[in-house]
């Protein structure tokens, strides 16, 4: 019952913004548009991104425009959540809002390092930013150096495990992106303990256990596969953190000297077992399948608690990259079949 209480007014307000998802139905719409233009008319008219839309010309709209309107969705969306949240649902937003951080912050150090001179729009979350971050973006996006981006954020929580950087000889961007990441990670998963109890920890146990068991898996096969990595460089990289993948699943898995080798290994760990298909050549594709069946199964066993907050602000996220990759698809010409192959 008290479950109930304190969730009904944050479940009922994430049920309606839930509606306002895209369909199956409307992803097979859009992945037959014939241009851009065409498939960003279509999106422009679902209720979900109308608003975001209203003042853009999407025959004009670039790229990278078109890219900052729809994660501005998101933003849209969590705030909406916060605004109905409870005082102890907000210590778990609190905490979940730190990805949204990185995610900037990685935004400002690509532009660094392409030296490009590109403008963050963050309007639409500006107040809230401010009043919730100690980090001055408009400062951070008119840097010109790296070691400019990193003195402007002395006295924020990112500020050491970049600065730790400068001992490294020439880092690169994404040595940069897995320190935060890596950093993000850890903190997230010592917090989580001291702030949530009882059935709130759990589902926020389960749904980012899964999360960075997943990734490591993803991070070990891509190390092996693609850049022929060594043991040691490989287990620098990892989520320092172990849910149902253990230590000697980690092991087997670096140390297989072979991909066959690494399926094998892959086949006996939890999520080889317990997800049907699950191998070295669908990892990729089914790392969303999992984590979405994990944050799904969560929320519809405990409507009335944080695992539907988590739920859907994935499938929010989720929706963005498949919108993206469809408005790629269409950009370049893809059979709509083959469109949505990658998104559904």
């Amino acid at each position: 019952m008290g479950n109930l209480l304190a969730y009904s007014g944050t479940t009922t307000k994430i049920r309606a913004i839930r509606s306002r998802l895209f369909t199956e139905e409307n992803y097979r719409e859009l992945a037959s548009m014939a241009t851009v233009t065409d498939a960003l008319s279509f999106i422009k008219k679902h209720p979900g991104y109308h608003d975001l839309f209203a003042h853009a010309d999407e025959a004009s709209l670039h790229r990278n425009d078109i890219e900052k309107i729809l994660q501005n969705a998101v933003y849209v969306d969590f705030q909406k959540i916060y605004r109905f949240a409870t005082v102890y649902q907000r210590k778990f937003l609190d905490m979940y809002f730190k990805r949204y951080e990185v995610a900037i912050l990685k935004s400002c150090l690509r532009m660094v390092f392409d030296r490009r001179d590109m403008e963050l729009d963050l309007t639409i979350f500006k107040d809230f930013f401010e009043k919730h971050s100690d980090i001055d973006i408009t400062k951070l996006s008119n840097c010109t150096t790296l070691e400019e981006l990193v003195s402007n954020l002395k006295g924020s929580m990112f500020y050491d495990c970049l600065n730790r950087l400068s001992n490294v000889s020439n880092p690169t961007l994404w040595d940069y992106g897995m320190a935060l990441d890596l950093f993000y990670f850890k903190k997230f998963w010592k917090e989580k303990d001291k702030l949530l109890k009882k059935d709130a920890l759990k589902s926020v146990t389960a749904a980012y256990g899964t999360k960075m068991d997943l990734l490591n898996i993803e991070w070990i096969f891509r190390s092996k596969k693609y850049y022929n990595m060594s043991g040691p460089q490989i287990y620098a990289l990892l989520i320092p953190v172990q849910y149902k993948l253990k230590k000697a699943d980690i092991h087997d898995l670096v140390e297989a000297p072979t991909m066959d080798e690494f399926d094998t290994a892959l086949k006996k760990t939890y999520y080889g077992k317990h997800y049907e298909g699950y191998g070295v050549r669908t990892i990729e594709p089914m790392y969303n399948k999992i984590r979405m069946k994990v944050q799904r199964g969560n929320a519809e066993k405990d409507p009335y608690s944080v695992a539907t907050i988590i739920s859907y602000l994935y499938e929010k996220e989720h929706e963005i990259d498949k919108l993206t990759t469809a408005l790629e698809c269409v950009r370049y010409g893809i059979d709509p079949n083959e469109t949505l192959d990658y998104i559904l």
